[in-house]
């Protein structure tokens, strides 16, 4: 008779341990689970900003090489005016100044 309430003492005791043991373990899942997809949500955070830092850079920059582009093709010269041609000053014909003797 002695030994039945020391055994149900020893089995509540028992009892009880795995119960505030189950809760500890619980308690611990849940704050690394909690840490894990914090983790993750930076690491995915991270990386859609260099993916998106990537894909905004290449817009800006082929925007600004056609914006370039344009701006040179619409500042193109036109081709030069040919001026009018020189009428001569002396409309004489050209005759040597000397002439030899034969």
């Amino acid at each position: 008779m002695t030994r039945l309430p020391i055994l149900s003492l020893i089995i509540s005791l028992f009892g009880s341990c795995n119960a505030d043991q189950s809760n500890l373990i619980q308690e611990k899942v849940n704050t690394r689970l909690a840490e894990f997809i914090k983790k993750e949500k930076e690491t995915c955070r991270a990386s859609l900003l260099a993916q998106a830092e990537k894909t905004v850079d290449s817009l800006l920059l082929a925007e600004a090489q056609l914006q370039l582009r344009d701006s040179l093709n619409r500042m193109r010269p036109g081709a030069p005016v040919i001026p009018p041609a020189v009428p001569p000053i002396d409309t004489l014909e050209v005759k040597p100044i000397f002439q030899k003797k034969n």
